[in-house]
């Protein structure tokens, strides 16, 4: 949605670095959310099995082919999501093209539009946010995710700055506040895991990989490595 959206006000600004920017973001995440619809499905599917196995008792084959079907004969929730945001961008472009407006009330509904988009993305960390304060540990902060969108939104803030254009300001600008709450949270607050099952806090330092398989060992104990997923 977000980069249909602004793809939307690249054209009725004919701004090319806006366009550049959301073009491949727009292919990616066409990519992304059929992967995301293919897990639910595989999710769903893995459910229906386990439960028509232990209800059939020996006709595996058939109860796996009737998941199936059944699966493949609703809609999940990512897909009702995507079809969702699609509809309000087809409303919202059809109404901007067919009915005679000008190109600055174009670009003040579509700016609006995905004003509202962008500052939903950038408020999603808010919930990320009091669980860090509530439970003093960074630990639900993806460190890479809040550098890069703290970075983006810095840098489309002095682009808007530089075109004078407050529709980009405005958005990144919330987005680069959120992104700095973040990281000075992430520095207050050190990272560490609280093992399932135990009174025991871990800190995590260095490479996460590392600290992952130690907690790993930690809560299965001796479990062969290869048993480990």
């Amino acid at each position: 949605g977000n980069t249909i959206g602004w793809l939307a006000y690249s054209f009725i600004t004919l701004d090319l670095f806006v366009f550049f920017a959301n073009a491949p973001g727009l292919l990616i995440s066409i990519w992304l959310n059929t992967g995301a619809m293919k897990l639910q499905y595989y999710e769903e599917l893995v459910k229906r099995s386990a439960s028509d196995n232990n209800s059939n008792g020996d006709d595996d084959a058939i109860s796996v082919q009737t998941a199936k079907i059944d699966c493949c004969q609703q809609l999940t929730s990512h897909e009702l999501k995507v079809l969702q945001i699609v509809l309000i961008w087809v409303i919202i472009l059809s109404t901007t093209s067919l009915i005679p407006v000008g190109k600055e009330e174009m670009k003040f509904i579509v700016g609006v539009a995905v004003n509202i988009n962008l500052i939903f993305f950038y408020a999603a960390p808010l919930s990320t946010i009091a669980t860090v304060i509530r439970t003093k540990n960074s630990a639900s902060i993806h460190f890479w995710t809040m550098a890069m969108n703290t970075s983006n939104a810095f840098f489309w803030c002095v682009y808007s700055l530089a075109i004078q254009d407050y529709y980009i300001l405005i958005p990144n600008g919330l987005g680069f506040v959120f992104g700095l709450l973040q990281v000075a949270l992430y520095q207050c607050f050190p990272r560490s895991e609280v093992i399932e099952g135990t009174d025991s806090v871990t800190e995590l330092s260095g490479d996460e990989g590392d600290c992952t398989e130690q907690l790993t060992r930690s809560h299965y104990g001796n479990v062969a490595e290869s048993e480990i997923i």
